[in-house]
């Protein structure tokens, strides 16, 4: 199976974005998403076993016996990829974690301990061959591993300085890990300390780790404040709060000296802030429901024309190098033309992120949507039919238009000329969207249960959802470098 995900994953090339997608002078801007390559699949191989002794060959694996139930050994090995933002106090996202995670536990057996170390190679090389140090920049890389796994010579081609591993150690002593964990930190891999609860015996990697990780659900304040204060005694490592979903605990940990939160806490509407709704943002609105209706390029040129700010990004865009043009365009309308309606269309959704001044929380919401919305593309090219997928972009992008202007989604959307397909998904999570969208959702979190129904719901395989999901995160970032 490690083979397999090595051959699928050094054959997924990646579409760059320097032929489109960094054509922005300003910074606040994002640019359309460029074609997309035809999806990866892996081809039949057959492997000549000829001169191979038959004793020698190996047909079949074994079933193995977890809680009186057989599976797959190839099932188990069959995990979705998730993914969550760290951010920091600013909602400036600096890193990400990525997990293939057990629906349950796996048995505390060689067998199980011989699956979490496959599953921890799966997770390695897909880091390795993806060359994500390239597209992430200077954004780390979390992966929760095996104890274990830190003694495989895999762990060190890991991007050094890209990548922090995540230990848990649990209750049993930890030392003869210590040695280890400092060889890592020596050749430039940070170490966190996963699900962190203080105790004596583990002061020593409090003092060497960078980072402690606390799930915040498990304490109330009192005694998280007390953990705090007991961690940063012994050390002085960063503080991450896992879990946080409402701007509400963001405010409670970023108060009690959390230095980073790991969640979608700013996906979520704010009752007490005003909405969002400015008037660069109407009038992009009004903008996008022209395109829609593939309004005179007069008429397009006209509106453009009445904010100079969207005339200087649009010709900014048409002129820059990445779109390799002969010639400076500076006409609007001989712009709209080079556009078309399609790529207009895009460009003005992401430009709803940025219109007027754009906040960190914006920019956080646009990545979000930015991943969204390429990954149900790529996976809809599969199975769609062409005449139905258009409307997959949109449906990602727009999926956190509530979040972005602070107003229930039904209202977010009433001031556009959407699709029925495209508002039934939104909306009502029916649909031929819907499951493309709920499986993207899916993937922010870890919960392979959930993962699974959409992925069969969409006719899509673990290695099919997870190689688009890892692009989507590649794309959306070299799209922001």
């Amino acid at each position: 199976m490690l083979v397999k995900y090595l051959k699928l994953f050094k054959g997924a090339k990646f579409q760059k974005a320097g032929t489109q997608d960094n054509a922005t002078n300003s910074g606040d801007e994002v640019l359309p998403l460029p074609p997309l390559e035809p999806p990866v699949t892996p081809e039949n191989q057959t492997i000549d076993t000829h001169d191979t002794a038959p004793s020698g060959i190996v047909t079949s694996m074994m079933d193995i016996e977890t809680n009186g139930k057989p599976n797959q050994v190839e099932e188990m090995l069959q995990r979705f990829l998730g993914h969550q933002p760290v951010s920091d106090d600013k909602c400036r996202i600096i890193g990400y974690e990525l997990k293939l995670k057990n629906k349950a536990s796996l048995p505390d057996t060689s067998a199980g301990a011989t699956i979490q170390s496959m599953q921890d190679e799966m997770l390695i090389v897909s880091i390795i061959d993806l060359e994500f140090q390239r597209a992430l920049g200077k954004k780390q890389i979390f992966i929760h591993l095996a104890l274990a796994t830190l003694y495989n010579p895999i762990i060190n081609e890991l991007p050094k300085q890209k990548v922090t591993v995540a230990i848990h150690l649990g209750t049993d002593s930890a030392l003869v890990h210590l040695a280890r964990c400092q060889e890592l930190i020596q050749q430039g891999i940070s170490i966190a300390l996963e699900d962190f609860e203080y105790r004596v015996e583990h002061e020593p990697f409090i003092k060497i780790c960078k980072y402690v990780r606390i799930d915040t659900s498990k304490y109330d304040a009192l005694v998280l404040s007390e953990q705090i204060k007991l961690i940063m005694k012994a050390g002085s490592p960063l503080l991450i709060a896992k879990g946080v979903e409402t701007d509400d605990a963001f405010d409670a940990y970023r108060k009690i000296t959390f230095n980073y939160f790991q969640g979608y806490y700013f996906t979520q509407l704010q009752p007490d802030s005003p909405q969002r709704l400015n008037s660069n943002r109407l009038r992009v609105m009004e903008m996008l429901n022209m395109v829609m209706n593939q309004a005179d390029i007069s008429d397009l040129e006209s509106k453009v024309k009445l904010d100079a700010a969207l005339s200087y990004k649009l010709l900014s865009y048409i002129n820059s190098p990445a779109n390799g043009l002969q010639q400076t365009i500076r006409s609007i309308a001989h712009a709209l033309v080079l556009l078309g309606y399609d790529q207009l269309y895009r460009w003005l959704t992401l430009l709803m992120f940025s219109a007027g001044q754009p906040d960190e929380r914006s920019k956080a919401l646009l990545k979000n949507a930015l991943i969204r919305a390429r990954f149900t593309e790529s996976l809809g090219k599969i199975n769609l039919a062409p005449s139905e997928q258009g409307g997959l972009f949109i449906v990602g992008i727009f999926s956190v238009l509530d979040a972005l202007l602070n107003t229930p989604m039904e209202k977010a959307i009433a001031l556009l000329n959407l699709s029925t397909p495209v508002v039934d998904a939104l909306l009502h999570d029916k649909g031929i969207y819907a499951p493309y969208l709920k499986l993207a959702k899916a993937c922010e979190d870890f919960d392979q249960d959930t993962i699974a129904e959409y992925a069969a719901a969409c006719g899509l395989s673990a290695d099919t959802v997870n190689i688009a999901h890892v692009k989507a995160l590649i794309w959306a970032e070299e799209l922001e470098n």
